[in-house]
């Protein structure tokens, strides 16, 4: 899936980024030795005391720009081969005929035919069979049904008597 120009543009991205790597760290150091320099009596000459740290270094560096060639990646193509592919030869199958069978054909005969029918005849049959039959029998049957009859009790009833004094009676 990755060719030779997938893998020269990532190495590419990487000489980059190590590139933008260092260039950010040249900056940082920078930004460092200036905050360094103001404060411990830089080029202003405003009262820190102490020393002063004024000498300028110039490093040159020779950084490699890559530069990048283009070549040709051989693509690798389809060759064709030829496939012996079968040869049909047509051969001769069976094949349903039709051939017309003659069936029977069912044809209604009428037939008499007289059944004899047996019928039942009643007949009496004389059997004895001992049945005993219950007959009803007048029995006398006492029966005493005590009743309670309560005794005179005396009660005391109140007499009124009423007197009236200024009356026509």
């Amino acid at each position: 899936m990755f060719g030779l120009a997938s893998s020269i543009k990532l190495a590419m991205g990487i000489k980059s980024l190590a590139y933008q790597v260092f260039v950010s760290l040249l900056c940082a150091l920078a930004t460092v030795s200036a905050s360094y320099s103001e404060s411990y009596g830089g080029h202003d000459g405003g009262g820190g005391g102490g020393h002063d740290i004024s000498h300028t270094v110039e490093i040159t560096k020779h950084v490699p720009i890559p530069v990048y060639k283009h070549e040709a990646v051989p693509i690798p193509h389809t060759v064709p081969v030829p496939v012996p592919k079968p040869v049909a030869v047509p051969v001769p199958q069976p094949y349903p005929v039709h051939v017309k069978v003659p069936h029977p054909v069912a044809v209604p005969v009428i037939k008499t035919i007289t059944i004899p029918v047996e019928k039942p005849v009643p007949y009496k049959v004389e059997k004895e069979v001992p049945y005993h039959v219950e007959k009803p029998v007048p029995v006398p049957v006492e029966k005493h049904v005590p009743i309670k009859i309560p005794k005179p009790v005396p009660v005391k009833v109140p007499v009124y008597k009423v007197v009236y004094h200024h009356s026509k009676h």
